[in-house]
């Protein structure tokens, strides 16, 4: 019998609690919380996760085989050694392309080819030789900008791209200045 009456107490208890939950906070048909808002257009964007596109360095070993890029928790797909990251218009790309270079200004000059663009010397990454492609280009009427970034790695170009509508291209920016702070 006493377990019956506890038992009978706490769902009494419960049942009371819903009530008054429901009671104080205007009833069943309260409307629904508004959804959190959505960044403005002025936002920037940046990585939130910390995930990493990882390339291992061939004849490397210890710290500095590797280097290691952080990237956003987009839509990923993969070929080979790129992968693409994809947020609606966005996309930030790494690559390690096998390219016979002197530094990673030549190396992007020859990607670059007579697409054009600018490309310069950029401050060191992790302790190694980078430069940066800068340039853009029309994809159904709507013009794009791109930056790319290389990275001297051994017999390889490890690069970073960041793509947008050029209207985008800053408040995007954030991803970018992100996946550079580049380990390894």
């Amino acid at each position: 019998m006493h377990k019956k009456l506890v038992g009978s107490a706490v769902i009494g208890a419960a049942v009371l609690a819903i009530v008054a939950a429901q009671f104080l906070s205007g009833g069943g048909n309260a409307p629904a919380p508004a959804p959190p808002p959505s960044p403005s257009p002025t936002q920037p964007l940046t990585i939130e996760q910390g995930q990493l596109q990882v390339y291992q360095l061939p004849d490397a070993s210890g710290p500095g085989s590797a280097v290691e890029i952080p990237v956003p928790a987009w839509d990923v797909s993969r070929d080979k050694e790129r992968a693409s990251f994809r947020q609606g218009e966005l996309l930030l790309e790494t690559d390690r392309v096998p390219i016979t270079q002197e530094d990673p200004v030549s190396g992007l000059r020859a990607l670059a080819g007579s697409r054009g663009g600018t490309v310069t010397e950029h401050a060191p990454i992790a302790g190694r030789d980078a430069a940066q492609w800068d340039f853009t280009y029309e994809r159904d009427g709507v013009p794009r900008r791109v930056t790319v970034v290389g990275l001297g790695a051994g017999d390889a170009l490890v690069t970073v791209r960041f793509e947008a509508p050029a209207a985008e291209f800053e408040r995007g920016r954030g991803v970018l200045d992100e996946a550079l702070k580049i380990r390894g």
